[in-house]
C-alpha cells in the first residue's frame, strides 16, 4: 500500500437546517487502502460517502480526490464508483448487459464486450454474460454489481453496506472475495457498514462515527485494544467496562483502583484524550479466566457466582455477579469440548492480568 493520498476530507461537514448530519470530518485515505466507515445506524456515515460519490454536496469543507478539488464535480464525472445496498440489478437485462450498462456509448461494442468479460472474470462469473437477473441467486447479483461498478475502472469504488442483503454464512463468504479482489485490483475501496465484525475482517483502517462526527480512524487491532473512549469500545467487540480511581502515573504505567478487582498497574492508553482521577477501563471477555478455585497466577482476582451461560458454539459466555461491580461480568470461554463448563449459581474465580485491562480515561457517564 502506498502513501498517496487519493482521497482527503478537509472540514467536510453537510447540515439540513440546523440538523448536522455531518461535521468536522477531517480525513486522508491512502491509494490502495481498504477503508470502512464503521458507525450505527443514523451517525452520518453513508452522507460522507455520498458526498465523495458527488451524490450530495458538502455546505462546508472540500472533497479532494486523487489531488483534485470535487466541488461542483458530478458523480459521473468523478473517478469513482458506487455499490449500492439495493444492487440496483436491472431485472429486464442479462448479466451481460448489467453490466455493460455504464459503458454504452462511451466505447465501442468489441471494447465493451471484452471488458464485460474481463468484469466477470473478475468476480468469478465469467461465462454468465446471457444468464437472466432474475436467475441470479443473491451472492451473485452483489457479484454482478461489483462487476458494474469495476467495468468503469474508478480510482475508487464506495461500497454502501454491500453485504446486508445476504445470509450470515454468504455474507461470510462474501467478506473474504471482496477483501481479495481488493487486494488484486490495488484500488481504494471505501465502505461503509454499521457491522463491527465485517469492517474489522476486511478493513485496513477503520473509522468509528456516532452522531455525525469521526471519534477515531485506526487499524481493527488498535481500535481492539487502544479505543480512545467508552463509546468506542463498547462498539468494537463487547466490552466490561468498570469504574476506577486513578491512583498515581509513572510514565507510560498508571496505578489504578478498579472496582471489584482492586490495585492493579495497567499501560497507559495513548488514544485517551482526557485523563482524571475518577476514571474507566475496559476488559474484554476473553480476557479473563475463570475457575472453580481462586488461581494464583493472577495479580487481580475476585469471586463471583455465575447468573447466566450462553452458548454460541466456539466460545461459551458467563456473566458473572460480582460485589463492587456496577453489572455483571462478562467471561467469553473456547469450547474445548466443555473443558470449563460451570452452571447457573455456581461460585467461581475470576482471574486478570493487568497488562490485559484497557485505560478508557476520563470517566463520561
Amino acid at each position: 500500500m502506498t502513501e498517496k493520498n487519493i482521497i482527503e476530507l478537509r472540514g467536510v461537514e453537510k447540515r439540513y437546517g440546523s440538523f448536522v448530519a455531518a461535521g468536522g470530518i477531517n480525513l486522508d485515505l491512502k491509494e490502495g487502502e481498504f477503508f470502512s466507515l464503521l458507525g450505527p445506524s443514523g451517525c452520518g456515515k453513508t452522507t460522507v460517502l455520498r458526498m465523495i460519490a458527488g451524490f450530495q454536496e458538502p455546505t462546508e469543507g472540500t472533497v479532494l480526490i486523487d489531488g483534485q478539488d470535487m466541488e461542483g464535480v458530478p458523480a459521473n464525472n468523478r473517478p469513482t464508483n458506487m455499490v449500492f445496498q439495493s444492487y440496483a440489478i436491472f431485472p429486464h437485462l442479462n448479466v451481460g448487459n448489467n453490466v455493460a450498462y455504464g459503458l454504452r456509448g462511451r466505447a465501442p461494442k468489441a471494447e465493451i464486450d471484452q471488458r464485460v468479460a474481463e468484469a466477470l472474470d473478475m468476480v468469478e462469473l465469467g461465462g454468465l454474460q446471457n444468464r437472466g437477473a432474475n436467475e441470479l441467486s443473491g451472492g451473485q447479483r452483489q457479484r454482478v454489481a461489483l462487476a458494474r461498478a469495476l467495468i468503469m475502472r474508478p480510482k475508487v469504488l464506495l461500497l454502501d453496506e454491500p453485504l446486508s442483503a445476504l445470509d450470515k454464512k454468504l455474507r461470510e463468504q462474501m467478506q473474504f472475495e471482496m477483501r481479495n479482489l481488493q487486494q488484486s485490483l490495488g484500488i481504494t475501496f471505501v465502505m461503509v457498514t454499521h457491522d463491527q465484525y465485517e469492517a474489522m475482517t476486511m478493513s485496513d483502517r477503520i473509522g468509528v462515527m456516532f452522531n455525525g462526527r469521526l471519534k477515531q480512524v485506526d487499524t481493527p487491532a488498535t481500535l481492539y485494544a487502544r479505543p480512545c473512549d467508552q463509546e468506542v469500545a463498547s462498539f468494537i467487540g463487547e466490552m466490561n467496562i468498570l469504574p476506577a480511581e486513578l491512583l498515581g502515573e509513572n510514565g507510560d504505567t498508571l496505578s489504578i483502583k478498579a472496582a471489584a478487582f482492586g490495585h492493579m498497574e495497567i499501560d497507559r492508553n495513548p488514544n485517551v484524550p482526557a485523563r482524571a482521577r475518577e476514571m474507566s477501563i475496559g476488559i474484554r471477555p476473553e480476557q479473563l479466566e475463570i475457575k472453580a478455585k481462586k488461581p494464583e497466577d493472577y495479580p487481580a482476582t475476585v469471586q463471583g457466582t455465575v447468573s447466566n451461560v450462553a452458548f454460541y458454539g466456539e466460545n461459551i459466555h458467563y456473566h458473572i455477579l460480582v460485589e463492587g461491580a456496577p453489572q455483571p461480568v462478562s467471561v467469553s470461554v473456547p469450547n474445548y469440548f466443555h473443558t470449563v463448563d460451570f452452571n447457573r449459581g455456581d461460585a467461581v474465580w475470576l482471574g486478570l492480568q493487568g497488562a490485559s485491562v484497557i485505560d478508557l480515561g476520563k470517566d463520561t457517564e
